[in-house]
């Protein structure tokens, strides 16, 4: 029986990768995630049509604002990422926008500081390749997940 458990237990941890713990966030709240998406990319839609946007900080926990959203958010928006924030034990710092050739990449980004481990992402982009350039444009090592069709996770190593 002694055996049993001990080979049950080393199975578990070589099949554990704390990476994939990050994301449980995702598969526990994909609809929020979904959500979320849904209305970025309609709201940025009606605020800019170019098929190339930078950068737009749809939230931002960094204390440099009145208002730690967009002034575009509506409050329907605002409760759906402070949801996000709250599941997360408040580790969400940023949800940034931008368009690349007609193509959204949305980022949820966790744990700016490393307060608790490294830096993560939730990414949602309908091309894989897209977001290998964004990352890899980035001075920076990453690792990348496949969460679900359109969605990745980046740990930032």
């Amino acid at each position: 029986m002694t055996l049993i458990l001990l080979l049950a237990a080393a199975g578990f941890i070589i099949r554990y990768d704390p990476s994939g713990a990050k994301y449980g966030l995702f598969h526990e709240h994909s609809g929020q995630f979904e959500a979320v998406k849904s209305e970025t990319l309609l709201l940025m839609d009606n605020l800019d049509e170019r098929s190339d946007i930078g950068n737009t900080f749809i939230y931002s926990n960094n204390g440099n604002t009145t208002s730690p959203f967009h002034d575009s958010v509506n409050t329907e928006m605002q409760d759906k990422i402070g949801q996000i924030a709250a599941w997360s034990g408040d580790s969400l710092d940023f949800v940034r926008y931008s368009r690349q050739d007609g193509k959204p990449l949305l980022r949820f980004v966790f744990d700016w500081e490393r307060e608790h481990g490294p830096t993560y992402h939730i990414v949602y982009c309908a091309s894989q390749s897209m977001v290998e350039q964004a990352y890899a444009a980035e001075p920076i090592k990453y690792k990348l997940t496949t969460l679900a069709d359109g969605w990745y996770g980046i740990e930032i190593e």
